[in-house]
């Protein structure tokens, strides 16, 4: 979608000398990338030049960017062709003779779906008696022409909170009330100061000019930081409009304009849309983590959260409620855990989507291996107080430790599940910044975890339990094994990454742990030995499987074949419906609907009918085409269900529990017969 090109002002350079390389742009109709700041989704456009030694460069200079709205959203960034300089210093003593300077890039452009792009570039001048690149002096002039300029002489600007309103203003001759300016517009640095989709109303005295806008979540009852932006107005200069663009440090908490919009004041900027906003993502996320205690990739860790209870029905009540806060914590800090490791993968440019830890050969081995283990001290091959205290404690309920690991691991097993409203949520999270991002996240846990803590706190309903007795102990050897059928399911994903090689390293790490937990019951300096060589074992097992290659994915099988995005296009243009199914072997809920729904009869007989294409994305392993499509639908992470219409249009996104209902409604509409009155 985007034709790039490394273009320079000079072609022959002096010692000495400051020229300009940039990135140019030609960005297909209808399409955009992105500002310095995207808006409320998106990504900067990035460039690392390769520069000769002792060469230097700057930072990109960004021209002023144009709002892109897009339902709910607001994005910041450019359409048509645009040119990112950098400036570029030459050593004076820099020898002549031709030089080479390389650049990678990457970038992202959207319409309705988004695609990452990226390029390798390279550019070939002479050092010596400096010459203009006439096309590339062209293209560098532009983006100059369009960056902003430092804000006039004698502008005073601030920034305050008033009211519900944030209040920009601009005190200057430059802004003040008359019929020569127009379309004033903030775009501030950074994310998160304002709302990118409200609307921006502007008003005027003798003074200068007020915007009023819709504070972000960086701004709270009062403005107390600098925060800087571009100021983009209309000026009638010589009887015709010019679009200017000034940079801008608002001093903060400072109002300079007292003017106020009329009632029927212009709005400016892109116009109001009622998106996902914060109280409305916090509830989401409180109701899907609620329902994630449903969701069938959770049903296997429910066994140790009943065990929990179990126990504390014959504690005393003050010490059920601090097992069920301490639970809550394990639940809560997991998931904080997470959000904090996907917050950093979206630093280093990784995909952030859920789910993404067992993508990790090791983490599945060692989870597998965890639930092996777990498995044999509910059958009692190791108790509390034994010389395996770490590993025993740390499954032991009725203990804080154990309480805390127990949400430790229900947390990470259930979290490849999207609940409903769950990936709502989700998806809000991963496109702001840290600090609310960790919010949604706290806000999932404490969904998780509250029926267990009310549960704690409520003796009525713990009197519903029966009385402990010999009974407890039958029940907890029974609760053994689900944690082993987990454990196979986890072998099974190693088996689908790895091949037959990670499952032999995993075995052979149960080997080395089933030996050490033997050899310590044994007591003494030799059992002692033996147990330490059997987790030695074990640990390198582990480490094995961390330098496993991932193999290549399995053909889909069946009635799907492998997915792409060409193959898609391919068929829409054959006029055929497409229904694609991007799952993981880690998914549980993928696999039940795969068993499921989508091996009903009445299912597959309606995609034969109407002449389905079916494809499947394996997400089992790191694909970053799949990860960015998930991300371009808005999703975080699989289960996700595409239906493509045969007429060519736009897909459309199923949920991620699939009904019978679901899918037939889904095939009707995708198909022209279901289509027809």
């Amino acid at each position: 979608m985007v034709d790039a090109r490394l273009v320079s002002d000079r072609e022959a350079v002096a010692p000495g000398e400051t020229f300009h390389v940039g990135l140019h742009q030609d960005i297909t109709p209808g399409w955009h990338t992105y500002w310095r700041n995207p808006g409320d989704s998106g990504e900067p456009t990035r460039i690392a030049l390769d520069l000769p030694e002792g060469w230097q460069s700057g930072e990109i200079v960004w021209p002023a960017p144009k709002p892109y709205p897009l339902g709910p959203l607001t994005n910041y960034g450019y359409s048509d062709a645009v040119t990112l300089p950098i400036p570029v210093h030459v050593p004076a003593d820099a020898p002549p003779g031709p030089v080479r300077i390389e650049a990678e890039a990457t970038w992202l452009v959207c319409e309705e779906i988004c695609i990452p792009e990226e390029g390798t570039f390279a550019l070939e001048l002479e050092v010596g008696e400096g010459r203009v690149d006439r096309e590339g002096a062209r293209l560098v002039e532009v983006a100059l022409e369009r960056a902003p300029a430092p804000a006039p002489d004698g502008l005073q600007a601030g920034l305050a909170r008033v009211g519900a309103d944030l209040v920009l203003s601009l005190a200057g001759a430059r802004f003040a009330r008359g019929d020569d300016i127009r379309d004033l517009a903030f775009f501030p640095h950074e994310g998160g100061v304002i709302d990118h989709a409200a609307p921006q109303r502007a008003a005027y005295d003798d003074a200068g000019a007020a915007l009023f806008l819709t504070p972000g979540f960086l701004v709270g009852d009062r403005v107390d930081a600098v925060h800087g932006g571009v100021v983009t107005a209309e000026f009638r200069e010589n009887g015709r409009w010019v679009r200017r663009a000034f940079t801008i440090l608002p001093e903060p908490g400072v109002r300079h304009v007292e003017a106020a919009p009329s009632a029927a004041g212009a709005l400016q900027g892109p116009p109001p849309a009622g998106g996902l906003g914060l109280a409305q993502a916090i509830v989401f996320a409180l109701i899907g983590g609620l329902l994630l205690n449903l969701m069938p990739c959770v049903f296997p860790i429910l066994s140790m959260k009943a065990l929990n209870l179990v126990h504390k029905r014959g504690a005393e009540a003050a010490r059920a409620r601090e097992l069920g806060l301490v639970f809550a914590g394990g639940v809560i800090s997991t998931f904080l855990a997470l959000g904090i490791a996907l917050v950093a993968a979206r630093a280093l440019g990784l995909p952030d989507l859920w789910g993404f830890q067992l993508q990790v050969p090791a983490v599945v081995a060692a989870l597998a291996l965890l639930m092996f283990l777990i498995g044999l001290n509910f059958l009692g091959a190791f108790h509390i107080g034994s010389s395996l205290q770490g590993i025993g404690g740390a499954v032991d309920h009725n203990t804080r430790a154990g309480s805390f690991l127990t949400g430790v691991l229900a947390v990470f097993v259930a979290a490849p599940c999207l609940a409903p409203f769950m990936a709502g949520a989700l998806t809000f999270a991963m496109a702001q910044p840290p600090a609310i991002a960790l919010v949604i996240f706290a806000c999932l846990g404490l969904g998780l975890a509250a029926p267990f803590v009310l549960v704690s706190f409520n003796p009525r309903i713990l009197n519903l339990l029966p009385r402990p007795g010999p009974w407890m102990v039958r029940f907890k050897q029974v609760l053994a094994f689900p944690m082993f059928a987990v454990a196979i399911w986890l072998v099974w994903v190693l088996s689908v990454q790895t091949g037959a090689s990670g499952v032999a390293w995993v075995l052979v790490a149960g080997l080395g742990a089933g030996f050490a937990v033997w050899a310590l019951q044994a007591g003494g300096l030799s059992g002692r030995a033996a147990g330490l060589a059997g987790a030695v074992l074990a640990a390198a097992a582990l480490a094995m499987t961390a330098r496993l290659e991932p193999v290549a994915a399995a053909a889909p099988g069946g009635d799907f074949e492998p997915w792409s995005p060409a193959r898609v296009a391919e068929l829409q243009a054959e006029g055929r419906p497409v229904f694609v199914d991007f799952t993981a072997a880690w998914c549980v809920t993928c696999q039940v609907n795969k068993i499921g729904t989508l091996a009903d009869g009445d299912v597959r007989a309606a995609f034969a009918e109407h002449r389905f294409a079916l494809l499947r994305a394996d997400f089992t392993n790191r694909d970053p085409v799949i990860a960015d499509t998930l991300k371009s639908h808005g999703s975080a992470g699989v289960p996700m269900y595409l239906v493509y219409p045969d007429d060519g249009g736009p897909a459309e996104k199923l949920p991620p529990v699939l009904t019978e209902t679901i899918v037939l409604d889904a095939i009707a509409r995708a198909s022209r017969q279901g289509r027809e009155p």
